[in-house]
């Protein structure tokens, strides 16, 4: 393993952000105003099916609801296991703070928890800077890159159960697409190759990364798939499937907040566009992201503010 090396800050986005008030008000505009206009056009699609409705088409099958609950934890199990194995047994975080790493990037923006989970550890635990640094920075780029394998594997079986048909007009150049949405993928060849130079993980350690980001991908898209036929809201196991591969595919929408209220609304226009019963497929959209929202907040937002609470009453 390469020696750590400390990574020198780069001053030029906050400097410019400090010299143009009207950049950072902007940003925050930006920031409040796309919710707004999504939350609206969805609310706007769901009054239209009746709530009523959505009510009654709710799935009946407890294990849903169980699987619900499931699924939730699979992700900071999986980023346990990750740091456990990158920082050895004594200097694996808490589950507790790799739920507000999730809770922050659910919140907030994309990598903000992983902001917040590079102060936590750089106060708390005895480690090289730069071995901090590039273990937060590569697991990022192997979860990625996981993620986007799954989505080769999800296309693969799409075409094989005739879930999947790709345009003539792209199939006649299909290649140009291929190479572009594989780029998480090159920066793990990157990682793999040039390890030395630009990590200071070794090939194992990084290989073992991107293992359990993908059986962890793989794991909550199998309890997806679960939810859906669950449900009883889609016909076939193919229709499961492809709403299991949209929801892939919107998540791995680089730096775009709210992907959940993005699924909710491309859910429901491909239910229509395929003629699918359009009331419990959005009940289910509904479901999903509302779980997925309430049970960060429950269980990692609320208990974090409540000990910020008691703490500055202490101070």
């Amino acid at each position: 393993m390469s020696s750590a090396s400390d990574l020198k800050p780069q001053p030029e986005l906050p400097a410019f952000l400090a010299s143009r008030p009207w950049a950072v008000r902007l940003i925050y505009l930006l920031r409040w105003l796309f919710p707004l206009v999504l939350l609206g056009y969805v609310g706007y699609q769901l009054s239209a099916l009746g709530w009523r409705d959505m009510w009654a088409a709710r799935p009946a099958n407890p294990g849903f609801y169980v699987m619900l609950v499931a699924q939730f934890f699979l992700q900071p199990l999986g980023d346990f296991l990750v740091y456990r194995n990158l920082w050895g047994a004594g200097n694996a975080p808490p589950l507790t703070v790799i739920l507000r790493k999730r809770f922050l990037n659910s919140a907030m923006l994309d990598y903000s928890g992983e902001v917040f989970f590079y102060f936590w550890a750089q106060a708390r635990l005895k480690l090289p800077r730069g071995m901090l640094i590039h273990a937060i920075k590569d697991s990022a780029v192997l979860s990625a890159g996981a993620g986007l394998a799954m989505v080769w594997v999800m296309a693969l079986m799409l075409l094989a159960t005739g879930g999947l048909h790709i345009p003539q007009s792209i199939a006649g150049n299909i290649w140009p697409y291929v190479a572009l949405g594989s780029l998480p993928l090159w920066l793990c060849a990157i990682l793999v190759l040039a390890h030395r130079k630009v990590t200071v993980l070794s090939r194992k350690q990084i290989a073992a990364t991107f293992a359990i980001h993908f059986l962890r991908s793989l794991s909550v898209l199998t309890v997806e798939f679960g939810l859906w036929f669950l449900s009883g809201a889609l016909p076939t196991a193919v229709a499961c499937l492809q709403f299991v591969a949209l929801r892939l595919v919107v998540t791995r929408l680089p730096m775009v907040p709210n992907k959940d209220l993005i699924y909710v609304g491309a859910g429901i226009a491909a239910a229509g566009m395929v003629n699918l019963p359009v009331a419990p497929v959005a009940t289910v959209l509904v479901i999903l992201a509302a779980a997925d929202l309430g049970l960060v907040t429950v269980v990692a937002g609320l208990p974090w503010a409540l000990e910020q609470l008691r703490g500055k009453g202490k101070a």
